[in-house]
C-alpha cells in the first residue's frame, strides 16, 4: 500500500473523513462540506488504529481525537481535560508516534516530515 503523505497530513484527512459521518464518535463541529482525500478503507484503518490506541492510552486517544477531529489547539485541549498544555502536547506527540508505528506495521507507507 503506497501513500505519499506525512502522518500529520494523514491524520488531518482522517479527521475530515470522520467528520463526514464515519468513524469514531466524539462531539464536535461539522466539517462544513469539506471532502476527505482518503478513501473509506484508509479511513477505517486509521479509525481502527485510534480505537486500539484507546485500549492502551485512553487519554492519549482523546487528545488525538480532539486535535484531529475537532481541530482544537493543545491549549484548548489542556483546558478541557484539566491538564497542562505541555502534557497535552506530549500526549498528542506520543499518540501520533504510536499511530505512525502501528500504521507502518500494517503496511501503510508514510513519508517522513522534512
Amino acid at each position: 500500500m503506497q501513500l505519499v503523505t506525512t502522518i500529520d497530513d494523514l491524520l488531518n484527512e482522517w479527521g475530515v473523513w470522520s467528520q463526514a459521518g464515519l468513524g469514531l464518535t466524539l462531539s464536535s463541529a461539522s466539517n462544513d462540506g469539506v471532502v476527505a482525500l482518503i478513501d473509506d478503507d484508509m479511513g477505517l484503518l486509521i479509525d481502527q488504529a485510534v480505537a486500539m490506541l484507546g485500549l492502551y492510552a485512553p487519554k492519549t486517544k482523546v487528545v488525538v481525537m480532539m486535535s484531529y477531529r475537532s481541530k482544537l489547539s493543545t491549549k484548548v485541549i489542556a483546558k478541557n481535560l484539566d491538564i497542562g498544555e505541555t502534557k497535552a502536547k506530549k500526549l498528542l506527540l506520543s499518540g501520533v508516534a504510536w499511530l505512525e508505528g502501528h500504521l507502518l506495521a500494517k503496511g501503510v507507507i508514510i513519508k517522513q516530515a522534512a
